[in-house]
């Protein structure tokens, strides 16, 4: 998978995309970053142990796959954003952040079809 072909794609479905990144497990952007000309809410520093707290996490809910399936996506909503993870397996995750009035089926369905 080009990954950032696919971030230039998840900013292409809708302007209210903040931030679309894909990082590796050594916490290392690959490809992606904040959409051109929106300016960024968190300082890098607190933007990667956010993601490292990500892979923790999604390390756990693969642990519970024999139980409930593997996961698909995460999503969390906060005040000023809505935050997105989807697992692109060997150790790479992406994450997406997007206005909070986006549709979240919207962008779940959309990014899941490009995955």
């Amino acid at each position: 998978m080009e990954y950032e072909q696919l971030c230039k794609s998840i900013f292409e479905i809708d302007k209210q995309i903040r931030f679309a990144a894909v990082y590796n497990s050594k916490i290392e952007k690959v490809a992606g970053g904040i959409r051109k000309g929106v300016k960024t809410l968190i300082p890098e520093s607190i933007t990667e142990l956010s993601v490292e707290q990500s892979f923790i996490r999604w390390r756990t809910r693969v642990l519970m796959e024999d139980w409930i399936g593997s996961p698909k996506y995460a999503l969390a909503e906060y005040e000023k954003i809505k935050r997105f993870t989807f697992y692109l397996g060997k150790d790479m995750i992406l994450l997406v952040s997007a206005e909070l009035e986006l549709d979240n089926n919207l962008i779940i369905n959309r990014i899941r079809q490009l995955i």
